[in-house]
């Protein structure tokens, strides 16, 4: 981080992250759970909505939405004429078409930015989203190859790798989707899967020294949506800060629990509208203010 005297202030310029991913207007997920997450970091974003909806797509019926290729072309455009805005970090979510992957790819690509964390949004529940197929997932490949980090859930990494994973998978079968993945990326990216279960919990694996660690919380029941989202955006933060790859999921694994707990409590036709983030970002935001980063 950069930093400037004025008038005996310390004044910190912080990193500037590219968040890519869907805006629903209702609720709290997605980019508005993201953008959230990262005010609770004092973090400066630039948000590039790849598509806009009236809400999310289950719960409310059919969403308006809106699509934004011609903006991101704009808007890229207009940030890369603006001297003293620098992408530092960038974390990709669900993006739906082809063509915006492949520019999100080119940018990447010609950036420097670290971290990348990739959330490759393509399915869920043992199957890929309607509306996917084959050469959309062709691209999803490609753009990962941009990434420092990347988070699928069980059901992606299975399709990123050909392989049918379940959320009580063995190590075995997860490890050796990992391992796959890993060859087929010339990057090399860190890698944790979400929605993994183990005995009475659910959480997120990744791998150490060839086996597969797991960190979790306990297992809540119901469905909850956002949750994904919440935990790549939490990740990404504190990666941004320097915290250790490990550390990171298991802060993310934290505060996701404590979002989905927070929710739980909420009656079952509330829990369309996102996750109560409200104690995640509290944690957030104590961190935050614990950092030596001088004065604002």
């Amino acid at each position: 981080m950069g930093s400037n005297q004025t008038r005996g202030l310390m004044i910190i310029y912080e990193p500037s992250i590219l968040v890519a991913e869907d805006f629903s207007a209702v609720g709290r997920l997605s980019m508005t759970a993201a953008i959230s997450v990262f005010s609770g970091f004092g973090l400066q974003t630039a948000a590039m909505p790849t598509e806009v909806l009236s809400t999310q797509t289950e719960g409310f019926g059919r969403p308006a939405i809106f699509k934004t290729d011609d903006w991101i072309e704009q808007a890229m455009r207009h940030w890369q004429a603006i001297s003293d805005l620098n992408l530092n970090a960038a974390l990709v979510g669900y993006v739906g078409n082809i063509a915006t992957v492949t520019l999100l790819t080119n940018l990447l690509r010609r950036s420097n930015m670290a971290p990348v964390v990739i959330d490759p949004v393509l399915g869920d529940q043992g199957k890929m989203y309607a509306g996917f197929d084959s050469e959309y997932l062709a691209a999803v490949k490609k753009l990962l190859a941009t990434a420092t980090v990347i988070t699928p859930n069980v059901t992606e990494l299975g399709l990123l790798t050909n392989t049918k994973l379940t959320p009580t998978s063995s190590d075995k079968a997860i490890l050796a989707a990992l391992t796959t993945l890993d060859e087929t990326l010339t990057n090399h990216p860190r890698v944790v899967v979400t929605g993994v279960r183990r005995d009475a919990g659910m959480g997120s694996c990744f791998t150490r020294n060839g086996r597969l660690v797991w960190n979790g919380s306990p297992f809540v029941t119901g469905h909850f949506y956002g949750t994904g989202d919440l935990f790549s955006a939490l990740m990404t933060g504190y990666l941004v800060f320097g915290m250790t790859f490990e550390s990171a999921v298991q802060r993310a694994v934290s505060g996701t629990y404590e979002a989905v707990s927070q929710t739980a409590q909420l009656a079952s036709n509330r829990r369309k509208y996102g996750l109560n983030l409200t104690k995640t970002l509290n944690a957030v935001t104590k961190f935050t203010l614990g950092q030596k980063r001088g004065e604002f």
